[in-house]
């Protein structure tokens, strides 16, 4: 467009008035430059824009495969601290993790990262502040870990014995706020899972002076505005609740720091984090 101007219209202007053109030269020169950013604007505006847009829609991931064990840990002022519960992780395809503290549950599931790179676990949140081929750093509030590859055999398959389930017989067993960490559906083709229904936590009061035992927290819920209560626990092992629909959980299992309850064919397994 610029060209148009230097080379049409200039010379026209030119011809016709030739006082008023070399008077004025300096003028149609800048108009030139001017009607050329005018014209371009938008064409950079919008290349921006997509660029903006590709940024905020980028996924980011951590290359699977590698195997993670933590070697140092400091406190956010960045004193060093002595710890005994280390941290191993790996990361796989499609965006999976696992990790376990040593000796300590094995804990699976999603990753996400995204682009101020903080890294979500469901159940602990971390900022990526440095990623290299042999090393990782993640940091929260309460402090920094540096992890190295892990080439011992700390990070072999664990297998666990099996366990010997007792009953539950009373409800003041399962105390305490108990949040879903891993869902396991027994029969895969047995439909869908309504995520506004799912279970998410369980706070549990145990027996007391009201007729409210606790209350659950499911995917569409408000925390603090529960809409399912648990009224009763009954011989059957199972936890009675009432509120916007009634359910029944049956409790498979409760001890050594896990909970595990099941609706129809859904087993939720619980923890207690702090």
């Amino acid at each position: 467009m610029r060209l148009l101007f230097m080379f049409a219209i200039q010379p026209l202007v030119g011809r016709m008035f030739p006082l008023f053109y070399i008077r004025f030269l300096p003028f149609f020169s800048a108009l030139g430059g001017i009607l050329c950013l005018l014209l371009l604007a938008p064409v950079a505006l919008h290349a921006k824009q997509s660029k903006d847009k590709k940024q905020k829609n980028k996924v980011f991931h951590i290359y699977p495969g590698t195997r993670w064990v933590e070697v140092k840990r400091l406190k956010p002022d960045s004193t060093e601290v002595s710890f005994k519960d280390s941290l191993f992780m790996t990361f796989s395809l499609r965006d999976s993790f696992t990790y376990r503290l040593r000796n300590g549950f094995v804990y699976t599931g999603k990753y996400t990262l995204d682009e101020d790179y903080l890294l979500d676990f469901g159940t602990r949140k971390y900022t990526l502040a440095e990623r290299k081929y042999t090393s990782l750093v993640l940091t929260d509030a309460d402090g920094i870990y540096y992890f190295a590859k892990d080439t011992s055999d700390t990070s072999a398959v664990i297998v666990l014995q099996e366990e010997k389930v007792l009953p539950v017989t009373n409800i003041d067993v399962m105390i305490g706020h108990w949040t879903v960490y891993k869902r396991v559906q027994e029969k895969e083709s047995s439909g869908f899972l309504d995520p506004e229904t799912a279970l998410k936590s369980l706070y549990i009061a145990g027996m007391g002076s009201t007729s409210q035992m606790g209350f659950i927290v499911c995917g569409g819920d408000n925390e603090y505005e529960p809409n399912w209560f648990i009224k009763g626990y009954s011989d059957a092992q199972t936890l009675d609740i009432d509120g916007k629909s009634p359910r029944t959980l049956k409790v498979v299992k409760c001890q050594k720091g896990e909970l595990i309850v099941q609706e129809g064919d859904m087993n939720y397994y619980c923890k207690q984090f702090k």
